[in-house]
């Protein structure tokens, strides 16, 4: 309990004193101070929130009393309010076992990690001088060597590590600055963790492609809106500067367009570990998002494949690793990288961020010298020291290690080694490293275990604060200074902070929280989202849209349209089997729902047995492991909507999660009431998701694509179905025509305008000819005309001639007009009139089914023209 030192004095009294509060406390504040506090232990080592003496730190004492001051069912809400608007933004991260779309995400203490001015400005100097410190050292190791050369790193250690890469040297020049413009480290994660003393250790370095600062956005973004009185007042320096300083690099970094660079993020696209943040971020500082099938290099530069054409790249903010960013000169197995990448940026065709290379500025086993090189490079000592640490290549370090070596942490050097502690291990374990680190000991490195401090947590089953060690990441970039040429580091002013033992990976843990670094005074707004200074292009989307981007929009919109369809029909059959008898069958329509499901119709048993048998059947389209099911249905769409996150609005988004956390509970479903409802729940989410995007999403190419993928897969299952319930079915009639009718969700517009009894005609003419009914093929060939009519032209420019996709659409379109409407009205009774119908949906399936081929042969298969390059001799 706070305040045990004084255990005689009255509660308030008692947590005044333990708060060092100058005022007194009503009864009601340390009542509510209390409850939430409860019994914070107050252990031997270093804790943020209470001091030596278990006495509050002053800087915590206002964020404590606001939140205290809600209460424990008002913390309870806003606890819940975060997560939910975490999930509803889709906040998550996906590490390799996304196979069925379950994606993981984390919880966000409401309560954030507060570091107070004076902290702040001593982490701020040490970090920005390790990022000074990093970029001087990376410049010598891929420039001159002076330091190995002259003894201070042994060459062993730099020319082993994987992350050393041959292929960006630069031939004794230094890899620094040329024409005002770096080029060198420009973003700086690093990981650090608070000890058991209170000091400040680093413990790793990211530089090939820092993840956290979307993340800590969205964070503070989100507690924001949970508790907007809390964070209106708190006096913290927001984060919105630092991403702006970084955007201001990124747009100097460019060799040619000075004035309106293009800059893209380079993302490993929706499997990544982090590929939420790449979207956020990328959304956020106005990038377009790309993967590597977007670029390509030609004459030493890199370009972006767009409907357009190639449009070429000034700058890029990779989040790919150095080893995957060019098949041709780094791993030639990568199938995420741009081939020719390091040729161009080699020749200043295009800058990046970081540069290639970086990758051996994370090498573990730097730390035993990173003092004598600050001092060597920056003529400083270092400002934040690492874990007491040794490289085993060194002889006399490898001595020392191996005599108190079942005490230590030892790790590979490769990059994603994780942190051993041998006293965890088996003898036998811990004896098979010892012989490993022996054999080869330059490949490891071993550090002193760190004791670490703990910060207070917010138990959401309790209501209670409680101690528990963490992990900070910080960020530094690099800005450009008051005069040109001028560059400077600038630290983050906050960071992303995670709940576990030092050296946790942060995908691992299950709570993060924000970080405040608190101001003397509150701080205003800033945001990306300000006033031009000057003249601004205004730009549309239009042919510059990856090709890429629009061949997922265009899948998007027909696994969408397929996953709504299938779910239609489950509906149905659930329904007809709730509606019928379970000894009698007297819907007749089932077996040929079945059929429409692609499902297999049940042997004949006994008439008790039947009923269990097909709900069981039909049942299993809701299970995670079905083929055919809904959730291997809405996998595909998952994957091209999160390839495209950057262009869904936020409200269809949201949508999608609610989706999405929908499939995932759909297994197992107790009954077929149960399945009715969840199958209408799909349609209903997927109306909305469509809805939003058809009034949010400019309608340009992008959404054009993603109509055209959707009417493309409609028009194909109405044509089937209508041809299942008029030609082929097993038991033809009234029963399976209502289905038709109720699928296509056209019950009631047919009672309005016949008031009769079902009839094919009338069905034909409703879902077949009439053009403004947006469920009948006649409607659907016409918007498909429409849409791809206004595609952008490939090739030759002012061809004449139609396109393939326009051909297709046009031969199904004149068959249908042609069609002779009054021989088709017979077909209740005349097998001519029967026979002309199946001709008919022959005729409209032949090409429709061929047009989403012919539109990504037009549009998404990045044909290039040839090019001639060698002369040819013409013989005289």
């Amino acid at each position: 309990m706070l305040g045990h030192d004084v255990p005689g004095l009255p509660d308030a009294a008692r947590l005044r004193d333990a708060l060092a509060l100058d005022a007194p406390l009503s009864p009601e504040a340390a009542q509510a101070l209390e409850a939430f506090l409860g019994d914070y232990p107050h252990g031997t080592g270093h804790d943020v929130l209470l001091d030596g003496e278990g006495r509050l730190r002053p800087h915590w004492r206002g964020l404590l009393e606001a939140l205290a001051s809600l209460g424990e069912a008002g913390l309870a809400e806003r606890s819940d309010e975060v997560q939910r608007l975490l999930y509803e933004n889709g906040v998550t991260f996906n590490v390799h076992d996304d196979a069925r779309g379950r994606l993981r995400t984390w919880r966000v203490d409401p309560l954030p990690l507060a570091i107070d001015p004076a902290t702040w400005r001593e982490l701020e100097a040490g970090l920005t001088q390790r990022s000074r410190l990093l970029d001087a050292l990376f410049a010598d190791l891929y420039g001159p060597r002076r330091l190995i050369d002259e003894g201070v790193l042994p060459p062993e250690l730099i020319f082993e590590h994987p992350g050393f890469l041959l292929a960006c040297d630069r031939g004794g020049e230094p890899a620094g600055e040329a024409a005002g413009t770096p080029s060198g480290l420009i973003f700086h994660g690093i990981d650090l963790v608070l000890d058991a003393e209170g000091r400040w250790r680093v413990i790793a370095d990211r530089v090939q492609a820092p993840s956290g600062a979307g993340y800590a956005l969205e964070n503070r973004i989100i507690l924001a809106r949970a508790m907007p009185n809390l964070y209106r007042e708190a006096p913290l320096r927001r984060l919105a500067g630092f991403l702006e300083a970084e955007h201001r690099t990124l747009a100097s970094l460019s060799p040619l367009h000075r004035d309106q660079p293009h800059v893209v993020l380079l993302t490993p696209g929706p499997d990544s570990d982090s590929y939420f943040e790449h979207a956020y971020l990328a959304n956020y500082m106005n990038l377009p998002l790309v993967e590597s099938l977007d670029l390509v290099v030609r004459d030493e530069r890199v370009w972006m494949r767009t409907l357009g054409g190639l449009k070429p790249i000034d700058v890029i903010l990779r989040r790919l690793e150095d080893a995957w960013c060019d098949p041709l000169e780094l791993r030639g197995d990568s199938l995420i990288g741009v081939p020719g990448l390091v040729q161009a940026a080699r020749s200043g065709g295009v800058a990046l961020s970081n540069p290639l290379g970086v990758s051996v500025l994370e090498h573990p086993g730097l730390a035993p010298y990173l003092p004598a090189l600050c001092q060597r490079l920056l003529g400083e000592p270092l400002a934040l020291a690492t874990p007491e640490s040794w490289w085993c290549g060194d002889p006399a370090s490898l001595e020392a290690v191996l005599a108190e070596f079942d005490t230590l942490v030892i790790r590979g050097i490769e990059p994603g080694a994780r942190l051993v502690e041998v006293s965890s291990l088996s003898r036998d374990q811990a004896q098979a490293l010892r012989k490993a680190v022996i054999a080869r000991p330059t490949r490891y490195v071993a550090q002193r275990p760190i004791m670490p401090a703990t910060a207070p947590v917010y138990d959401e089953a309790e209501h209670r604060l409680h101690p528990a060690p963490f992990n900070l990441r910080a960020f530094v970039t690099r800005e450009p200074g008051e005069h040109d040429g001028d560059w400077d580091y600038r630290a983050m002013p906050g960071g992303l902070a995670w709940v576990g033992s030092p050296g946790t990976p942060s995908l691992a843990s299950e709570v993060v929280k924000d970080v405040w670094v608190l101001a003397e005074k509150p701080q205003p707004h800033v945001s990306l989202l300000r006033q031009a200074a000057g003249p601004i292009v205004v730009t549309r989307d239009g042919v510059d849209l990856p090709s890429r981007v629009a061949d997922s929009l265009f899948w998007l919109g027909r696994y969408g349209e397929r996953l709504d369809v299938r779910a239609r029909l489950l509906r149905e059959a659930l329904l007809r089997l709730l509606e019928q008898d379970q000894q009698e069958y007297a819907d007749i329509s089932l077996a040929d729902l079945f059929e429409a499901l692609t499902l297999k119709w049940p042997a004949a048993a006994a008439a008790e047995r039947r009923f269990g048998d097909l709900r069981a059947t039909l049942l299993t389209l809701l299970e995670d492991d079905q083929p055919a099911g809904l959730p291997a249905c809405f996998q595909p769409m998952l994957r091209n909507c999160r390839a495209v996150r950057d262009h869904l609005g936020d409200d269809a988004w949201r949508v999608l999660n609610h989706l999405r956390r929908h499939i995932n509970a759909l297994s197992p479903v107790p009954s077929a009431s149960a399945g009715r409802r969840a199958c209408e729940e799909v349609v209903t989410q997927l109306s909305a998701f469509f809805g939003l995007c058809n009034e949010t999403m400019p309608h340009h190419f992008g959404w054009r694509f993603m109509d055209i993928g959707r009417f493309i897969e409609r028009v194909l299952h109405s044509l089937e179905l209508l041809q299942l319930a008029l030609i082929e079915a097993r038991e033809p009639g009234v029963a399976l025509w209502e289905v038709v009718l109720a699928t296509t969700d056209n019950v009631t517009a047919y009672r309005r305008r016949y008031r009769s009894e079902l009839h094919p005609t009338a069905i034909l003419d409703l879902l077949l000819f009439d053009e403004g009914n947006p469920r009948s093929v006649g409607y659907m060939l016409k918007r498909l005309c429409r849409q791809i009519e206004r595609l952008p032209q490939s090739g030759a420019s002012g061809t004449p001639y139609r396109r393939q996709e326009q051909r297709l659409i046009l031969q199904a379109s004149s068959t249908l007009q042609l069609a002779d409407i009054d021989m088709l009205s017979r077909v209740h009774d005349s097998v001519e009139a029967r026979e002309a119908l199946t001709a008919l949906f022959v005729a409209l399936l032949e090409p429709l089914e061929k047009l989403s081929d012919a539109v990504a042969h037009s549009h998404f298969s990045h044909v290039e023209a040839p090019r001639q390059l060698i002369k040819m001799q013409v013989q005289p």
